[in-house]
């Protein structure tokens, strides 16, 4: 992911605020104009960054077999990075 230009901050702070200069501050549907680019958040789901076809698929497979055994509201998934 290649780092966003320093305008974009100066430009977002006059726009929307100098508290909402990163673009996860933005109102909905806020964009920036900055010569022939245009910049939008986006907010990627989950499922988005860890696919179900990747290194996770067992544990996708186990929660959706207790989702059916116990019901989706009743599974949950906690995870802890770190030591």
């Amino acid at each position: 992911m290649a780092a966003l230009p320093d305008e974009l901050y100066d430009a977002a702070a006059a726009e929307f605020g100098e508290g909402n200069i990163a673009p996860s501050r933005w109102p909905a549907g806020g964009e920036l104009r900055l010569g022939n680019e245009v910049y939008r958040p986006v907010s990627p789901a989950y499922r988005d960054l860890v696919p179900t076809d990747g290194p996770w698929h067992p544990v996708w497979q186990v929660m959706g077999t207790l989702a059916e055994l116990h019901g989706e509201d009743n599974v949950r998934l906690v995870v802890r990075f770190g030591g």
